[in-house]
């Protein structure tokens, strides 16, 4: 199951491969880079279609994203279309079993926050896999991904944000964090982390905090020192199975992070 950047000749394409890039030990198989083009046609044809000049536009825009990735990992680059850009990689990642698909967010933000195109708000609206959100200017940054934080609150959806969220720590090699934002009740939301915690491989190196507030949105979009290098949400437990629907929290917290965030579908297929 690959891992699908979405890239557009743009500095948040670039933003995305770079995101994508250390995302990567997430999957064996190469990453797939998606370059959508649109055309008069509907519906989605991957390959066999007859060459257009948008078509032509798309491959030409996929040879800057082969220099700027090179050879850090094994990549596909794919042209896909003719459809609307959020509408191409909704499909492609249906036709080919996507296990996170990942994108850049808008110029309009400020530098190191999210502020979310119209695209990138399509494609989180009904993904059917994890979606991961680069912010402004991260193409940038040269850290690695760094401690992974993991949004908890004991429902359904929050642990399929810490299944997600320990796998990414496995395979990168780097923490976990557990993180709660309460306002009152802190014992309770600590001893739930710590049972949370109890549950993880024995390898992973775990710490857990629970943060005395009552604004959520607010703490987890620029959470304290050592912030996290992803924060890992679950979407709303309600609606089409398998698909991201993003809830009161998650919806907020993915427009104003100061890192990447990566939203998890309930059923996410990407646990495979």
């Amino acid at each position: 199951m690959a891992i699908l950047i979405g890239y557009d000749e743009t500095p948040y394409g670039e933003d995305a491969i770079e995101l994508g890039v250390r995302l990567a030990p997430l999957s064996a198989d190469p990453v797939v880079v998606g370059c959508g083009y649109s055309g008069d046609h509907r519906g989605l044809i991957v390959a066999g279609q007859l060459p257009t000049p948008a078509r032509d536009e798309a491959e030409r825009k996929l040879t800057t994203a082969r220099s700027i990735i090179g050879d850090r990992v094994e990549a596909r680059y794919v042209s896909i279309g003719p459809a609307s850009p959020s509408r191409a990689l909704h499909e492609y990642a249906y036709q080919r079993d996507i296990s996170l698909m990942v994108l850049g967010s808008s110029q309009r933000g400020a530098v190191g926050r999210l502020s979310l195109s119209s695209t990138v708000e399509r494609v989180l609206s009904g993904a059917p896999c994890p979606v991961a959100v680069a912010p402004r200017g991260y193409r940038k940054r040269h850290d690695h991904i760094g401690e992974v934080g993991v949004a908890f609150d004991g429902t359904p959806e929050a642990q399929q944000a810490l299944n997600f969220g320990a796998r990414l720590a496995q395979m990168t090699a780097t923490k976990l964090r557990l993180i709660a934002v309460a306002a009152r009740d802190t014992e309770k939301f600590q001893d739930l982390l710590d049972r949370a915690a109890t549950q993880l491989p024995e390898e992973l190196d775990v710490t857990t905090s629970v943060i005395a507030d009552s604004d959520v949105v607010d703490i987890l979009a620029v959470l304290p020192a050592p912030q996290p290098g992803v924060l890992v949400c679950g979407s709303r437990g309600y609606g089409r199975a398998k698909q991201v629907l993003l809830g009161s929290v998650s919806s907020q917290v993915v427009r104003a992070a100061a890192y990447p965030v990566i939203v998890v579908p309930k059923g996410a297929r990407s646990e495979r």
